[in-house]
């Protein structure tokens, strides 16, 4: 059983039967919906050779801030830094790069799990960011960096049980 399983998968990654999933065809993409531009069309990237270490949450933030990240009713956004951009360097230095009003921007922050960084410029111009270990000036100096917070469920008492003096 474990061999026939075996021998299928490996016939179908050797016979590029999979590469028709990331052909733009249909409403269904295989990507989430909140990294999709609206009228920009995707485009096939050979992904072996791209920058993968500036795409998930740095596991400095936890092992659990994606899930706590899930809940968009929690999430919150504190002043992080301004002038400056989130410089994460690599072939893919942002999630998302683009136009966007600035509701939109952190919008779509919200709804992408692997989203701690939002950077917002006067001109509307948006960079969602996983990661933001080094920052470099921006040109621009409008630049407001926000960072992605999970909203605190206590109210000072309240998660200590009354006890907290």
């Amino acid at each position: 059983m474990r061999w026939a399983l075996c021998w299928s998968l490996l016939h179908i990654a050797f016979s590029k039967q999979w590469q028709h999933a990331w052909r733009q065809e249909g409403k269904h993409l295989p990507v989430d919906p909140a990294n999709v531009h609206p009228s920009k069309k995707m485009a096939h990237r050979n992904s072996r050779t791209a920058g993968g270490g500036t795409i998930g949450l740095p596991l400095a933030m936890g092992w659990d801030a994606s899930r706590l990240f899930a809940d968009e009713a929690n999430i919150d956004y504190h002043p992080y830094s301004t002038g400056n951009f989130c410089n994460n360097g690599g072939k893919v230095p942002f999630l998302v790069e683009g136009l966007f009003e600035p509701g939109e921007c952190v919008s779509r922050c919200t709804r992408a799990h692997n989203c701690a960084f939002v950077t917002l410029y006067r001109n509307g111009w948006c960079q969602l960011g996983s990661k933001c270990l080094q920052e470099s000036p921006a040109g621009d100096s409008s630049a407001m960096t926000y960072a992605k917070v999970v909203k605190s469920v206590c109210k000072d008492e309240e998660c200590w049980g009354g006890w907290a003096d």
